[in-house]
């Protein structure tokens, strides 16, 4: 999550608080005649950060601004605490490809996606899984499975997670790429592919939504993509969310 501040940012919060504890000490020193090496400031200030970006300490800090009126929310400001799981809903474009591939078998029919009005193509695929998100100071990960193993889909793990800050014209985002695994035998699908997503997250709602591409048989034109729909669950009633769905 450090990603989101640029380097000099970074450097400025370093000095400030290696000032500050210097500031401390000194005080320290003359108010209570206690003796502290300077030499010791490197290894104070290294000791703070990691403190307060170990995650049980900037969680709680989190949640608590969240909570106090008077306090600015550090989700918002700052960028949100997405640990947990979530109930994902993924619309796949590859009914669409059905509809073309049909359309192209059958000579009576007729069917252009490049012409045709919006009516006339079918309804995405919908698809219900359960995303985990792992977020700490140093790393996100983000893993999806299939509970209800309806589909050729088995799981997925992300290898490159990007996070931005919300600016004035966009909100908070992850963009990142994953690796998905397939459980199919079919010569026209993959076992594995890589693919990639742009999530955007609604602090309202405390939702993620956003695209995802795919390189899934893209050798045969048939490389899918959709939208997806993330709603944060109860880890104890994530997976029941995908098996009811």
């Amino acid at each position: 999550m450090y990603r989101i501040f640029p380097v000099k940012a970074l450097i400025y919060a370093a000095a400030l608080l290696a000032v500050g504890v210097f500031l401390a000490i000194e005080l320290a020193t003359s108010a209570f005649d206690i003796e502290v090496r300077r030499l010791a400031i490197p290894s104070i200030v290294w000791a703070i950060c990691v403190a307060l970006t170990w995650n049980p300490i900037w969680r709680r800090v989190w949640a608590v601004s969240k909570r106090v009126s008077w306090l600015p929310d550090l989700g918002h400001h700052v960028f949100p605490d997405l640990n947990g799981k979530w109930a994902m809903t993924l619309r796949s474009n590859w009914s669409r490809q059905m509809q073309l591939l049909d359309a192209a078998a059958d000579r009576r029919r007729s069917f252009d996606p490049r012409i045709c009005e919006a009516d006339e193509l079918t309804e995405l695929l919908p698809v219900s899984l359960v995303a985990e998100i792992k977020q700490s100071w140093w790393s996100i990960k983000i893993s999806v499975t299939n509970p209800r193993a309806d589909t050729p889909i088995k799981e997925s793990t992300s290898y490159i997670v990007m996070p931005r800050k919300r600016s004035e014209t966009e909100r908070p985002s992850l963009c990142y790429f994953y690796n998905q695994q397939n459980d199919t035998d079919n010569q026209a699908d993959n076992l594995s592919f890589d693919a990639a997503a742009c999530l955007f997250y609604d602090n309202d709602k405390d939702q993620l939504e956003g695209t995802f591409w795919t390189a899934r048989q893209w050798r045969r034109a048939i490389n899918t993509a959709g939208t997806l729909r993330l709603d944060r669950l109860p880890n104890q009633t994530a997976e029941a969310h995908a098996l009811e769905a």
